[in-house]
């Protein structure tokens, strides 16, 4: 299951999960594969990551999935909603589509002949030029494989290809709605719009090869969203035969005062990070998992998670916009050096995940702030004009959310003039100072902030925290801890909601550990090779911190 919700009801689906056909091939380069010479030994699971497999652990290199299917004659595409890192699409052994990036939804499109089809997946792991977003330093285990569902379709004359919802005027309840198409045969068709069920339009429109259509709607009926009351609708569109349905909610994000807003009022974020990472799973989440983090993040107070450090699951946002949890949503990095930032193909690689995450994302009214590069050469001169162009690119997507980056060294930071909201990662206590320094050190962020000119900004701790190796604590609560973790972040909770008033929003790292890379520098820094600051282990086991954060969380209320 992708989505809370049907997304076509006259366009015919056919969801792909489930074993298929397996085979890893190592070392070897795609361009040196033959369909047909494939030999297929194994099983694997989609959604799934090999190597978060018994067999396959910690194996990387390319694999070949395949599957077959009974399909009509006509246009066919294919849908993923993630693939680590790199893949190749075959249908009958026919290269179709080449695609780099992993965690966001893209298509492949091929006119098919009735009769059973045949659809091979290659699918590479390693790092390298196919891959410029994926970098083996990187502080997470970059899993591979088929890591979302996947879902046949079965297209028509014309296509609804996307669909875009933004709230003109909570007040008013009226939203903005752009339909994105393709046609093969230009010409007159007809148009209709539902929200709830109810007609809100019907009308003769003229389609070209290709376009979209606009239009402003009132839905008087339907009652705002906001994290204390997430009201959700769905909106269905007709068009030439094809469809599409999108869940979204009336509400409108601001900044003021330096505060961010919903619907006109501040709110204060309490909440954590979190990656899309299990022992068992990899990145392939299962829905049982990701209902239980919503229900950790809520029995927590938390209104906020910030999504580290790539887009979400399709399925996890839904859930967000049904709890009213609040969500930073980010490209895909890790402290890029220099010179990958300025890279062309580097750029033109991000551009292009941004507007899949973008597109694939956008009408989920829990998401409050898009982001980009965390930890990356902020600082650096060379890295300005590419911040510059990222963060615009996404106001040109979408210029209805504040945006944002998790800045390494806010004292240093050079490209804060470009954000509508700053956010600054920072480890007092544990990479630096200690426990009692941590209210100075988070006030002089604040202050530095302001005197570059910047106080009418909101200003969000986005990552703070300390390792706990589950079970251990010694007498004396010294690092690794988890006394000493749950000092720490008792410390850093009770300065934001009770020790200052600059600081809005607070991202603690993170909910739940996970597997670091096995680069040798990196991972003799972690012990059991795992990033272990989580409020929970691995395996979601609560530690001490995740009580002393609950219980400061939840005094505070879930939103001021």
């Amino acid at each position: 299951m992708t989505r809370r919700f049907t997304a076509h009801e006259l366009r015919p689906v056919t969801v792909l999960d489930g074993v298929w056909d397996f085979a890893f091939l190592g070392d070897v380069e795609p361009d040196d594969v033959a369909a047909a010479d494939l030999a297929f030994d194994d099983l694997m699971a989609v959604p799934g990551c090999w190597d978060a497999t018994p067999a396959y652990a910690g194996r990387r290199g390319l694999a070949a999935y395949r599957t077959r299917v009974r399909t009509g004659a006509g246009r066919r595409r294919l849908v993923f909603d993630g693939v680590q890192h790199w893949c190749r699409v075959l249908w009958n052994g026919r290269p179709i589509r080449d695609h780099a990036g992993g965690f966001t939804r893209f298509w492949a499109e091929t006119d098919a002949d009735a009769g059973e089809a045949e659809i091979t997946v290659l699918v590479d792991n390693r790092f390298g030029e196919r891959s410029p977003l994926h970098m083996e330093h990187f502080d997470w285990y970059h899993f591979g494989g088929i890591s979302r569902s996947v879902e046949l379709h079965a297209l028509g004359p014309v296509r609804v290809d996307g669909l875009k919802i933004d709230t003109a005027s909570v007040a008013e309840r009226r939203i903005e709605v752009r339909i994105d198409y393709t046609a093969d045969t230009p010409g007159p068709s007809r148009l209709a719009i539902d929200c709830d069920g109810r007609t809100v339009l019907t009308e003769d429109v003229d389609l070209d090869a290709a376009g979209s259509i606009t239009r402003t709607l009132e839905i008087p009926w339907a009652a705002p969203w906001s994290p204390a009351d997430p009201n959700l609708s769905v909106l269905a569109v007709a068009l030439g035969g094809d469809d599409l349905r999108e869940r979204f909610g009336l509400r409108e994000i601001a900044t003021a005062g330096g505060r961010i807003t919903v619907n006109g009022e501040p709110v204060r974020l309490l909440g954590v990070n979190r990656h899309e990472l299990h022992p068992q799973f990899g990145h392939a989440q299962p829905a049982p998992l990701l209902v239980a983090d919503v229900q950790q993040l809520r029995d927590l107070g938390a209104n906020f998670v910030r999504g580290s450090h790539y887009p979400l699951d399709p399925l996890f946002l839904d859930l967000c916009d049904e709890a009213g949890i609040l969500v930073w949503c980010e490209s895909i990095g890790w402290q890029y050096p220099v010179e990958h930032l300025t890279d062309p193909a580097f750029v033109e690689a991000q551009l292009a995940h941004i507007g899949e995450m973008v597109a694939a994302a956008q009408n989920h009214p829990s998401i409050l702030l898009w982001g980009i590069l965390n930890e990356c050469p902020s600082w650096s001169e060379a890295g300005y004009p590419v911040y510059e162009r990222l963060l615009g690119r996404l106001r040109e997507l979408d210029p209805t959310r504040p945006v944002t980056y998790a800045s390494i060294n806010a004292h240093d930071d050079k490209c804060f003039d470009l954000v509508d909201v700053v956010s600054a990662n920072t480890y007092p206590g544990w990479y630096f100072g200690d426990v009692p320094g941590i209210p100075a050190e988070l006030d002089r962020i604040a202050a530095h902030v302001d005197a570059l000119g910047h106080g009418d900004k909101p200003l969000i701790v986005s990552e703070i925290g300390a390792g706990a190796v589950p079970g251990w604590n010694d007498a004396n609560g010294s690092l690794w801890t988890e006394d000493y973790q749950a000092e720490l972040l008792a410390a850093v909770v009770d300065h934001v909601l009770e020790g200052q008033d600059r600081i809005s929003g607070l991202a603690i790292w993170v909910l739940g550990d996970f597997k670091t890379t096995e680069l040798r520098r990196m991972a003799l820094t972690r012990p059991r090779g795992v990033n272990d600051k989580g409020l929970v282990d691995e395996y979601r086991r609560p530690k001490q911190a995740y009580k002393a954060v609950r219980e400061r969380f939840r005094s505070a209320g879930r939103a001021d």
